[in-house]
């Protein structure tokens, strides 16, 4: 038909280097075309997925590295959270010393009311800081300040317990070693201070106490304390006498038998001796002194 555009070929011929014959291949102009479009296509494919396949790979090497860190912080406030617990576990122990230090406090004072008024409120263990309870949405510098600032009160509580603990075994140990009680059930005859002499008509100091009571009565240690002399002192018969410390010091005389030894430590109405007459003595009766630094003081000052 007039008017059509003849198709173009291009002939390759092939001819090998043997006796056999050669032969050729027409192939059309436009499949040529069509080959180089599709090399084309196929090439900018190829850049694409290439170029797909290192974006996709920069993505996710820069997802794990903030897997890593995200890891990393977890890690801290895994280790945080830890130092937390460890923290509350060493407050609960503290806690636990506190009231035992309480309890301590109040059996040495159920005897004594003064002292106890002023513990009649117990140490109460801190609240748990805010915050801790979840572990959602926790301001963890700020908990963490709370726990510091908890544990430094603990100590000072417990440390201010501790001197108190201190110094009220003191004051008892002080009390334990002041003559209080009466060492010998009896009748008072004759008081601390100037007298007339039973022996004659002259004014003499009278340093002691008189008990009077049957002979053979026991005698009791007045206050906790070491035994520095016992045997026969002029004047004053058989007699026992005790360091209390605190340059305290009791006597007993005209004792009838002692039952103690020097250097033996006694306790507050331990029995030390029996009622007699021994020394310058009128009947049987217990003369009892108290010393403070070496000078005579009224016994009843010290009495119950």
């Amino acid at each position: 038909m007039k008017g059509r555009k003849r198709e173009r070929f291009i002939t390759l011929m092939i001819i090998p280097h043997s006796e056999k014959s050669t032969f050729s291949i027409s192939v059309p102009f436009s499949f040529i075309k069509a080959v180089k479009y599709i090399a084309a296509g196929t090439a900018v494919a190829v850049a694409g997925a290439s170029i797909y396949f290192f974006v996709s790979y920069r993505e996710l090497k820069a997802r794990n590295e903030e897997l890593a860190v995200k890891a990393g912080k977890y890690e801290a406030v895994q280790a945080r959270l830890e130092y937390f617990e460890e923290k509350t576990k060493s407050m609960e122990e503290k806690v636990k010393k506190l009231e035992e230090l309480d309890a301590s406090l109040r059996e040495m004072l159920k005897n004594d009311p003064e002292l106890k008024a002023k513990l009649d409120q117990k140490i109460s263990p801190p609240s748990q800081p805010a915050g801790l309870a979840s572990r959602s949405g926790i301001d963890r510098e700020r908990a963490l300040e709370q726990l510091e600032e908890l544990d430094k009160k603990l100590e000072d509580q417990e440390n201010s317990l501790e001197q108190l603990v201190a110094a009220v075994e003191a004051r008892n140990k002080r009390l334990a070693c002041t003559p209080s009680i009466w060492p010998l059930k009896g009748e008072v005859t004759s008081r601390f201070g100037y007298r007339r002499s039973p022996f004659g008509r002259s004014i003499e100091f009278h340093d002691g106490l008189d008990i009077a009571a049957p002979y053979g009565s026991p005698i009791k240690a007045a206050a906790d304390g070491k035994v520095t002399f016992a045997g026969y002192m002029s004047g004053y018969g058989y007699t026992v006498e005790i360091s209390h410390g605190y340059g305290i010091k009791t006597a007993y005389s005209h004792v009838s038998r002692i039952l103690v030894k020097a250097g033996q430590q006694v306790k507050k109405g331990d029995i030390i001796a029996r009622v007699g007459s021994s020394g310058r003595s009128t009947g049987p009766h217990l003369h009892y002194m108290v010393k403070v630094n070496g000078i005579p003081r009224n016994p009843e000052e010290y009495l119950d």
